[in-house]
């Protein structure tokens, strides 16, 4: 009857068992080790567990997991961390153990859900037997040496994440000094190493001419040398220099710069390149010029105003004294009458000029505050010219001097204010019948093209090739001729470009001069 009964089938374990005592004389060792060593050992067919010394099996009691159970899954184990983040490489490809194996990689790690936490864990697998399909697997805690790998990989991306940030902000920063300021670097020798792009817009050149150029060709000789005496200093004492530097851009353009020069160290404290900082302040300083000349201007303009007003107020006061004098003299003394009537007129004359001197410096002043109001509409120019020519006739009192009026047509319109356009012609015209002794004056209205051009030519005694920049200043005068004020000129150019109009004055000194007023024409 018992040879009947079925016959209770051997489990995983018993099979193994069998197994090897079949194949391995050595098998006797094997409980005997397996249990004796602490670190975690099983036998597994990758997916049971067949055997485990203690260390294995209450590991996992404390998890309430009996590996021992049919039931129990070793492979669901390493899966089931998946959520926590962990990522067993290649499981969802193939079975793990196959994967371990295979050695594409010098170790493995999986982890292990535990109780509070989840325990990472380095794999160890050898194949026990090729027929059985049998492992060794064995499991090391490596849980706190992952925690400070962790921590270590935190640190670092921490730090390079910092690292990273800084790194972008003096990029901006960078950039911001970098748009703010005109910055260049040049070795002890002055060869530029480093120019960008705003100071090398500057100067007119592009930043490859620059650099590996020295920077001698940004001064003019003279600057050059005090740029070099300054560098010198610098580096012999080691401090930062301040001062306006100029230089000479690409095309001879002048540039001035409030420049900071820094001079840059090794760790030994010796300098091995030079820093400029630089701000243009060519505008500051040109308008310090202008400023400059026009308080010299204002200061040469009042000196000869002051001059200009007294002599005919000395003459004034002195005539008059001595008219006074000789009074009680007239009645009796033809000579004493004949003398104080010749005071009288020349106190008169000197009247009229100091009248004229103050009317023309009013209406300089009228100009230059732009309070003078111009009236512009059209008017024909040859018209108004030729009321010019008719109310200085007066003045010609020369008999040999022949004055003229020409006209290339009967009608030339121009847009001009009419009453200051007279004045004007009338200055230029008596000025050339004062300076004409004999010879001709001639007005002329001519069109020429679009432009139409009125002209006032002498043969009288010309202008010296270097007044002529300067004829139409305020009281600038060719010669010393002690008649006029000096500001007829001045009034004809402000007039002038008041409304548009160009003025020039082209002259040979002995053959006479030519004044020239040039303005659109409506055609």
């Amino acid at each position: 009857m018992l040879e009947t009964m079925e016959k209770t089938p051997l489990s995983p374990k018993d099979i193994l068992k069998e197994h090897l005592r079949s194949y391995n004389p050595d098998y006797r060792y094997y409980k005997s080790i397996f249990h004796l060593t602490s670190g975690m050992i099983a036998i597994t067919d990758g997916y049971h567990i067949i055997d485990a010394n203690k260390a294995f099996a209450d590991y996992f009691l404390t998890l309430k997991i009996d590996v021992f159970d049919p039931q129990f899954d070793f492979s669901s184990q390493l899966l089931r961390i998946d959520k926590y983040g962990y990522v067993y490489e290649g499981y969802l490809e193939r079975p793990w153990f196959e994967h371990v194996l295979s050695g594409e990689k010098g170790h493995y790690k999986g982890g292990i859900s535990g109780k509070y936490d989840i325990q990472t864990f380095s794999i160890g697998l050898t194949r026990l037997d090729e027929e059985a399909c049998a492992y060794v697997l064995i499991l090391s805690d490596v849980t706190d040496m992952m925690s400070y790998k962790c921590m270590l990989e935190e640190g670092i991306r921490s730090r390079t994440q910092e690292k990273e940030e800084s790194e972008h902000r003096f990029r901006q920063y960078d950039t911001a000094i970098d748009a703010s300021n005109l910055l260049a670097r040049c070795d002890l020798d002055g060869n530029i190493l480093y120019v960008n792009d705003a100071l090398s817009t500057l100067l007119g050149y592009s930043s490859d001419e620059l650099v590996s150029s020295n920077v001698s060709i940004l001064f003019e000789s003279d600057s050059e040398i005090i740029c070099r005496q300054n560098t010198r200093t610098l580096l012999e004492s080691g401090k930062i220099w301040k001062g306006v530097m100029k230089n000479i851009g690409k095309y001879g353009t002048h540039h001035y710069f409030a420049t900071t020069i820094v001079p840059i160290t090794d760790m030994k404290g010796s300098s091995v390149e030079i820093l400029s900082i630089r701000h243009d302040i060519t505008e500051t300083v040109q308008a310090k010029e202008e400023a400059l000349h026009l308080l010299e201007a204002k200061t040469k303009f009042f000196d000869q105003v002051s001059h200009e007003l007294r002599t005919p107020l000395n003459a004034i006061v002195n005539f008059t004294d001595q008219a006074l004098e000789t009074y009680d003299e007239i009645v009796d003394d033809d000579v004493s009458r004949q003398l104080v009537k010749r005071y009288i007129e020349r106190t008169y004359a000197n009247a009229e000029h100091l009248l004229a001197l103050i009317n023309s410096l009013l209406d300089i002043a009228k100009i230059k505050s732009g309070k003078t109001r111009f009236d512009l509409h059209p008017y024909n120019a040859v018209t108004l010219a030729r009321e010019a020519y008719e109310n200085c006739t007066s003045l010609h009192k020369n008999p040999n001097l022949l004055y003229t009026f020409e006209s290339s047509g009967s009608k030339i319109d121009i847009i001009c204010d009419s009453v200051k356009f007279k004045q004007m012609l009338i200055n230029l015209i008596s000025n050339a019948l004062k300076f004409t002794m004999d010879g001709f004056v001639i007005v002329r209205v001519v069109l020429d093209g679009k432009k139409c051009q009125v002209e006032v030519e002498d043969s009288g005694m010309g202008i010296p090739s270097d007044k002529l920049g300067s004829i139409f200043e305020p009281f600038e005068q060719v010669r010393d001729h002690g008649f006029g004020t000096g500001l007829g000129l001045n009034i004809v150019r402000e007039y002038a470009q008041a409304m548009g109009m160009k003025i020039d004055v082209s002259s040979i000194e002995g053959t006479g001069s030519t004044f020239r007023i040039s303005i659109n024409a409506i055609l």
